[in-house]
C-alpha cells in the first residue's frame, strides 16, 4: 500500500469548516467558491440582541448551548464551563477546567458533562458546578456527552461509544463497529429517542439506536449509501443532530440526503429523502423539514413528503450555520457573524442582524422560550429574537 493511500484512509476531513468556509481559500481564485456579499433587500422585521454575555474564548462546531429550564450551560475550548440565567444572561457559576475542551456539554439528571483534549469525560453538579469525577474516555471525543437514564453517553473520535455510569464514572458498557476507510470530521450529536435509547451518528450515512443501559443495538438507519468509486465518494456521514418528533426521525447527511424516518416496533422504515448535501444538519416543524447546504443554499422541505417547498440561494457560500425554526421564521447565521431571518412560510428575506462580532457562528444555534441563542466565534453567548 503506497504512502499516499495510507493516508487517506487514515484521514479525516473536516469539512464542517473547510467545506462550507470557502473564504479560508480552501478552492483558491475560483469564484464558483466565492462568498456573495450581503444583499439589500425590503426589511419586514426588526431583529433585535436581548442580552450578551462572556463565557471565555473560542466556540467549535462540538459547542453547543444547552437549555435546561430556566438554565443555559455552555463551555469554551479554553476550558471554561458556565452555567447562566436564560432571561437575563446573568452567569450563576462558572468553572475553569484548566484543560483545553474537545466539546461543549451535556446536560440532565442534575449534571453536567464535558470532554477535554486529552481525552478526560468531566462530569460537575448542574447546581454549583463542583467536580463530580474525572475519567478517561478511548479517545478524544468531539461530540458532545449525551447524559440517559443514569449514564454519560460519550462517542469518541475511533466512533466507539461508551456508557459511563452517572454515579462514578465506572463503565457501563462498549459499543464497537468496525472503523470506516474514511471519515467525516463534522459536528454531530447524539439524541434521545426515548427514556432508554440514544440515536448516535456513525461513519458512512449510518445512525444507531443503543438501549444507554447496555448498550445493545436496537436498530440502525442509513442516510446515505456511497455514490462513487474513490475514498472521497464515501465520505457521506452524517451531520448535525437527527430531529425527533413522536415516531418520525429527520436527518441529514453530507454528501447524502435530507430523509425522514418512521419507527415503529419493527424498527426504522425509510419515508422520503431527498438528495442534499449539508455540514450542519436539520431542524424541523410539524410541516417541515429545513436545512443549509454547504453551498449556502437553504431549504424548506415538507414533512410530509419531502418535496421543496422553496430554496433560496441569497447567501450562497456564506458558511452558514443550522437553520432553526423560531416563531414565524428560518433562522440561519453565517461566516462574518450575522445571523438572518426568513419567513417560514414563503422563504423571503426578513431581515439580519451581527452578533457582536465578525467571526464565523460554527455553533450551532438552538431556539428557546426566550429567544434564539448563538454561540459566537470569540467566545460570547447571545440570546436573539426578532419584533
Amino acid at each position: 500500500m503506497s504512502l499516499s493511500t495510507r493516508y487517506l484512509r487514515n484521514f479525516t476531513l473536516a469539512v464542517g469548516a473547510a467545506l462550507t468556509l470557502s473564504a479560508c481559500g480552501l478552492f483558491g481564485n475560483d469564484s464558483r467558491y466565492e462568498p456573495v456579499d450581503l444583499t439589500e433587500y425590503q426589511a419586514t422585521i426588526t431583529p433585535v440582541i436581548h442580552w450578551t454575555a462572556s463565557i471565555g474564548k473560542g466556540s467549535g462546531y462540538g459547542f453547543t448551548p444547552v437549555v435546561d429550564g430556566n438554565n443555559v450551560f455552555a463551555a469554551t475550548p479554553d476550558g471554561k464551563v458556565s452555567r447562566l440565567n436564560l432571561d437575563t444572561g446573568a452567569i450563576i457559576w462558572q468553572r475553569d477546567l484548566d484543560k483545553d475542551l474537545a466539546s461543549g456539554v451535556g446536560v440532565g439528571e442534575g449534571v453536567v458533562a464535558v470532554t477535554t483534549k486529552d481525552g478526560q469525560v468531566v462530569l460537575l453538579d448542574a447546581n454549583n458546578g463542583n467536580q463530580r469525577w474525572e475519567v478517561r474516555s478511548s479517545t478524544v471525543a468531539t461530540t458532545p456527552p449525551m447524559i440517559a437514564n443514569g449514564a454519560v453517553v460519550v462517542r469518541a473520535d475511533d466512533f466507539r461509544v461508551q456508557g459511563l455510569n452517572i454515579a462514578d464514572g465506572s463503565l457501563l458498557w462498549s459499543y464497537v463497529r468496525a472503523q470506516a476507510e474514511l471519515a467525516l470530521k463534522a459536528h454531530s450529536r447524539m439524541v434521545s429517542a426515548g427514556a432508554s435509547t440514544v440515536l448516535v451518528a456513525l461513519p458512512v450515512g449510518r445512525v444507531v439506536a443503543l438501549n444507554t443501559q447496555t448498550g445493545r443495538p436496537l436498530w440502525e438507519l442509513l442516510a446515505s449509501t456511497v455514490k462513487g468509486p474513490s475514498d472521497l465518494d464515501s465520505v457521506a456521514d452524517v451531520v448535525g443532530a437527527p430531529i425527533v418528533n413522536g415516531n418520525d426521525i429527520c436527518l441529514a447527511s453530507y454528501q447524502g440526503n435530507v430523509l425522514c424516518y418512521g419507527v415503529t416496533a419493527k424498527g426504522a422504515q425509510a419515508r422520503w429523502s431527498q438528495p442534499f448535501s449539508t455540514a450542519t444538519g436539520v431542524d424541523a416543524t410539524q410541516s417541515s423539514v429545513l436545512s443549509a447546504g454547504v453551498d449556502g443554499t437553504v431549504t424548506s422541505f415538507s414533512r410530509q413528503d419531502g418535496q421543496v417547498l422553496w430554496s433560496d440561494k441569497t447567501l450562497r457560500n456564506r458558511g452558514l450555520s443550522n437553520p432553526i425554526a423560531y416563531d414565524n421564521h428560518v433562522v440561519v447565521a453565517d461566516y462574518e457573524g450575522y445571523a438572518h431571518f426568513y419567513d417560514f412560510n414563503s422563504g423571503a428575506l426578513q431581515g439580519r442582524i451581527s452578533l457582536g462580532d465578525s467571526e464565523p457562528v460554527v455553533s450551532p444555534l438552538v431556539a428557546t422560550p426566550k429567544g434564539i441563542l448563538a454561540q459566537t466565534g470569540d467566545g460570547d453567548l447571545v440570546l436573539f429574537g426578532a419584533k
